[in-house]
């Protein structure tokens, strides 16, 4: 069990075929400074089904290098099996995924630490995985735990954390990984709204152009303020994307998109 965290950080290439038929592909996400970016990730058309329950029925979705997305949609419309699908973590559907993400890091709505790890240990773990060698990992350590504010509680183990310290620990394990391509599923949920807004402004001074953001939850206000694309998950296999990255875009989608596409 010891490195079943560890092994959903190392390298990911995926390319899973079952019956495939060619998708649709939306609009290249650029930077208004550069070409066209090829996809991290592209499904094409995509079915998955739980118990003879369709959860996904030939789903196109196309993700580019550093977007950074609010996945939102009503409860049970299979927001955290898509990411299941994506990181490659369900594999019971027919259809093709195909990803170019190389590191993937995680936050989950539980921390999901190592119990008979440390906090630092927790994080080596991870460090371990990217090839560094003591002296580097030692070094990257210091700096995750001093970024996050638990330097002093690198040698404390989880159940001594509260739960805000934890989810911290959980984030510098999820950077440990240096991910091209970071997933998180409702990380802060659990917590009061003093930690979620301390959450929220770590995690915003991790984030760099580079990184792919996908990004669960049910808290709109939440997510919003960090994403510059919308991915709106309805029932019958709809996804539908807005793009949110400027004030006005954010207001509309807030106060008219979101709120008339739940009803």
């Amino acid at each position: 069990m010891k490195n079943i965290m560890v092994k959903l950080q190392q390298k990911w290439s995926v390319k899973l075929k079952k019956n495939i038929k060619k998708g649709t592909v939306s609009t290249p996400f650029s930077r208004a400074d550069s070409k066209p970016l090829l996809p991290i990730i592209t499904l094409e058309q995509v079915t998955l089904a739980f118990k003879q329950q369709l959860i996904f029925d030939a789903l196109d979705l196309v993700i580019y290098p550093g977007e950074k997305i609010a996945l939102l949609g009503k409860s049970g419309v299979g927001k955290s099996s898509l990411i299941k699908l994506i990181s490659g973590l369900e594999q019971g559907f027919n259809g093709q995924i195909t990803t170019r993400a190389q590191r993937i890091g995680y936050v989950f709505q539980e921390p999901r630490l190592l119990p008979w790890l440390s906090v630092g240990q927790n994080i080596d773990e991870v460090l371990k995985a990217q090839g560094l060698a003591k002296l580097q990992r030692d070094v990257r350590l210091v700096e995750l735990l001093t970024q996050v504010g638990l330097i002093a509680y690198q040698q404390h183990f989880p159940h001594q954390l509260s739960g805000g310290m934890a989810q911290r620990a959980s984030l510098a394990r999820a950077f440990a990984a240096d991910p091209d391509l970071l997933i998180l599923d409702e990380p802060f949920s659990a917590l009061d709204k003093q930690s979620v807004d301390e959450l929220t402004q770590l995690l915003q001074s991790f984030l760099t152009d580079q990184i792919t953001l996908l990004y669960i939850s049910h808290n709109i206000e939440q997510v919003i303020g960090m994403s510059n694309t919308s991915l709106l998950l309805k029932p019958a296999s709809k996804c539908l994307r807005y793009s949110i990255k400027t004030p006005a875009e954010r207001t509309n989608f807030f106060n008219n998109i979101y709120p008339s596409e739940l009803k």
